[in-house]
């Protein structure tokens, strides 16, 4: 069934040491982007929190943002003062030898290597933390997916419904065709026995039946229409496949399109081209409709 490609989704996790909060979002896109706001903890880790998306989703712009907020009481980092107090001896030793008189900043010592270091036990966290963040993932996407499968359900109805106004309508204007063909016959005949009223001319009923004959070729548009309901059935199973279906639907509305324009330029008669005006309005409603299709 169709799958829309918009959607939400959210999961929360409280513990004595963390909140988290993951938010999902999609919305439509011709390819899949994917936006994600991590915090600063769970930077070197985006690849993989986003594949465990990609997995799952084929088109659309997804936005995701991770909230987290640690309830830890104690330092994150502590302050090697061993290897503080070494480095500032060294770089006395280094002053000395060249006779530099330029102040020791403690603000430079401090972003040096290895004085600031987190605790023993951060690196256990962060892949706690992870493994959390990847599962509260899973249950936002799997609501984002059920919104975007229930939203796909409603398109799929409404495209259903337009394909049988358009076959309706379809049906008038194949009525219609041979009437269109005996109304230009007669008012053929009738304008060329007003012509030639008073005139020794005739005009042979030959002559008459390849006018007309031309007239019907001009505007028969009997492959037309088989194609365009052939394009109608095409789309009516393609919205019913277990796949995403986004691209090709769109290739089968630009070809109902193709045909419905060249009715509109074959059609030598008003209410033909009102019906057909008709038929590209709704044809125009479905593509709208498939903007929003995985």
């Amino acid at each position: 069934m169709l799958k829309s490609m918009t959607g939400f989704g959210i999961a929360e996790h409280t513990d004595t040491e963390r909140t988290i909060r993951v938010e999902l979002r999609s919305v439509n896109n011709r390819f899949l982007k994917i936006d994600s706001r991590l915090p600063e903890i769970l930077q070197d880790f985006e690849n993989k929190i986003e594949r465990s998306i990609r997995e799952k989703i084929n088109r659309g712009t997804v936005l995701l943002n991770i909230n987290y907020q640690s309830l830890r009481q104690e330092s994150e980092y502590t302050l090697n003062s061993d290897r503080l107090k070494e480095y500032y001896r060294l770089l006395n030793d280094i002053k000395k030898e060249i006779g530099s008189k330029e102040r020791i900043s403690v603000n430079s010592l401090m972003l040096l290597p290895g004085i600031l270091q987190k605790g023993k036990n951060d690196q256990e966290d962060v892949e706690a933390l992870l493994s959390i963040c990847l599962s509260l993932i899973g249950e936002a996407l799997k609501k984002m997916l059920e919104m975007r499968a229930v939203e796909g359900r409603h398109l799929g109805r409404d495209i259903e419904q337009r394909k049988e106004f358009i076959l309706s309508i379809l049906d008038k204007i194949e009525t219609r065709a041979p009437v269109v063909v005996q109304e230009y016959s007669k008012r053929l005949q009738n304008r060329v026995a007003a012509l030639l009223t008073g005139t020794p001319i005739e005009l042979t009923d030959n002559n008459l039946c390849r006018e007309i004959a031309v007239f019907a070729e001009r505007c028969d548009i009997t492959e037309e229409i088989s194609r365009l309901k052939s394009h109608l059935y095409q789309l009516q199973e393609t919205i019913y496949l277990d796949e995403p279906v986004g691209r090709k639907l769109d290739f089968i509305v630009q070809e109902m399109f193709r045909e419905t324009n060249t009715m509109c330029a074959k059609a030598n008669d008003s209410v033909m081209l009102k019906d057909l005006v008709d038929v590209k309005t709704e044809i125009e409603k479905i593509r709208e409709q498939i903007f929003n299709i995985e």
